[in-house]
């Protein structure tokens, strides 16, 4: 790609002074606290005006918590932790070629370090050295963003995180980390002092040492993330004219919905695999759980809500999706003249929609994905974890899980056919109370009856399957199936929230010829203890 040219905004140098000066002025200040804390009580003292032991058990008190404050305020090396899994150029020559005509665009050397992580989220930081002084540039990458962007929108967060280094912002990050890190320990240390001393005079001290530290780091996080939300409005529209504004606008509004999704989709549907030492394409599979019809639906009126009603907090450090959205609707389309070579204007970059998935860009994805879950947890690596396709989670995760389940809630179930399966689902507390907890878990009363919930729907799953139905069991989408007819296994959730009365259940139940059949059958049983 070739460079894009674009005009300076002096504002942001303004906002980064701004940003400057409030962690210089913090520093003053928290110095000038500990100064008052000595100076106070000596001044009494050597003035002779309060020569008491009162004053004396101050002074020492004072000289206390202003060596601690001062022992906060001593910069620390920044340490830095590998975020997720180390990209290597040769394994994934594709990204990397993204990466580099993004940083060729805005002039910018290309990161040292990219990692993929487990965030529906990218980042940029510089990592190392004091003060950013010595540090080197790091790229994460989220992994769920793979499954839902296609290539110009996941060009486009590109761009709007290498417009992060354009503008500084990455600079004087590890400035504004270091004072708020720097206040954080005073906080701590400060308090440690008012805990141990147990003398009346210390701990008002201590007290009003820190009701001043609350309001100064209250107003340094104030000025700091308003900074930080001028820069995310101006790396938008930076992004914007190096990669578009409406590829832009449309990956905001996909990694806001699918950051309500990859929770859901880690704990639904990888979590069970990795419980029985299967993997299945986790990024492959999130798309197809955010394509489900329920789950897109949910994601749609999520971001609808968030656009329609968000806020933005003075404690924020990115504005609201609204704010954003609104903010790039804004800028209009730069224009350049050639002949002109003007060197202040803003040049777009024309890059041709492409609309391919970002999943492209990764060679032998599975086997990444495998590596890092393998990093997330290693214990893992000992054991032999069996890749599957989602074809085989039926057979492979879900039936054999509900088989090791299936003694927990036989009991509570003897003498419930299918046809009385609101019954059951009106004892949901009680056969709640009833099921051991998870091992290390405490789980509440409310926690206990939806893990019945999940019991009995794996019950009702699991006698249809011995009874010959067909499991379908894709993300987002578990249900059975015989003679093109089909039952969801969130029927025990519908008839628990009203949606399906007892008499549609009983007659549909006739219908399908399932009104008898047993919830704690003796097959059911015999297979769980064998």
């Amino acid at each position: 790609m070739a460079k894009v040219q674009i005009a300076k905004r002096r504002s942001m140098t303004l906002f980064a002074l701004l940003a400057i000066a409030m962690v210089a002025l913090s520093y003053l200040i928290v110095a000038a606290i500990a100064a008052a804390c000595v100076y106070l009580p000596y001044d009494a003292l050597a003035s002779g005006r309060a020569a008491n032991f009162q004053i004396l058990t101050l002074f020492v008190g004072g000289v206390v918590v202003a060596g601690a404050i001062l022992w906060s305020l001593v910069p620390r090396r920044l340490k830095f932790e590998a975020p997720g899994l180390l990209l290597g150029r040769d394994s994934h020559p594709k990204l990397f070629r993204e990466i580099d005509g993004i940083a060729a665009a805005l002039g910018e050397p290309v990161p040292r370090e990219v990692y993929l992580v487990g965030q529906v989220n990218a980042f940029v930081t510089d990592h190392g050295g004091v003060f950013g002084i010595g540090s080197r540039r790091v790229l994460g990458i989220g992994l769920p963003l793979l499954a839902v962007l296609n290539l110009s929108e996941f060009r486009a967060l590109l761009a709007h995180e290498f417009a992060h280094y354009y503008g500084g912002d990455t600079r004087l990050g590890p400035w504004v980390y270091s004072a708020r890190s720097a206040m954080a320990r005073t906080f701590e240390n400060v308090g440690r002092i008012r805990d141990v001393g147990r003398i009346a005079i210390i701990q008002l001290l201590t007290s009003v040492v820190t009701v001043v530290l609350k309001w100064l780091f209250v107003f340094f996080m104030r000025v700091t993330n308003f900074v930080s939300r001028r820069q995310e409005y101006r790396a938008d529209e930076l992004a914007g004219i190096v990669a578009g504004r409406l590829p832009l606008a449309e990956s905001l509004r996909k990694i806001h919905g699918a950051s309500m999704a990859w929770r859901p989709y880690w704990e639904s549907e990888i979590a069970r695999a990795l419980d029985e030492n299967c993997l299945p394409p986790i990024a492959a599979g999130f798309a197809a759980f955010v394509a489900a019809p329920h789950i897109a639906s949910q994601m749609t009126e999520g971001v609808a809500r968030e656009i329609l009603g968000g806020k933005s907090s003075p404690y924020d450090t990115h504005p609201p999706l609204k704010d954003r959205l609104e903010a790039l609707a804004r800028h209009n389309e730069p224009k350049f003249d050639a002949a002109q070579n003007n060197t202040d204007r803003q040049r777009p970059l024309n890059v041709q929609a492409e609309t391919a998935s970002a999943m492209s860009l990764f060679d032998g994805l599975e086997s990444t994905e495998q590596e890092f879950v393998e990093l997330l947890n290693p214990k893992l690596r000992n054991t032999t974890l069996r890749r599957i396709t989602w074809k085989e989670v039926p057979h492979e995760v879900t039936i054999r899980g509900w088989r090791a389940s299936a003694a927990q809630i036989a009991a509570p179930l003897e003498g419930i056919t299918v046809a009385n399966l609101p019954d059951a689902i009106s004892k949901l507390p009680a056969i709640g109370a009833q099921l051991r907890d998870p091992q290390g878990m405490l789980l509440s009363p409310d926690q206990r009856t939806s893990r019945a919930a999940g019991f009995l729907a794996q019950a009702l799953g699991l006698a249809l399957v011995d009874s010959g139905w067909k499991l379908e069991d894709e993300p987002g989408i578990q249900r059975v199936c015989r003679d093109g007819k089909a039952i969801s296994l969130g029927v025990v959730g519908e008839i628990w929230s009203g949606q399906i009365s007892r008499e549609d259940w009983v007659a549909r139940c006739d219908e399908l010829g399932i009104t008898g059949l047993s919830l704690s059958s003796k097959s059911v049983g015999e297979a769980a203890t064998n």
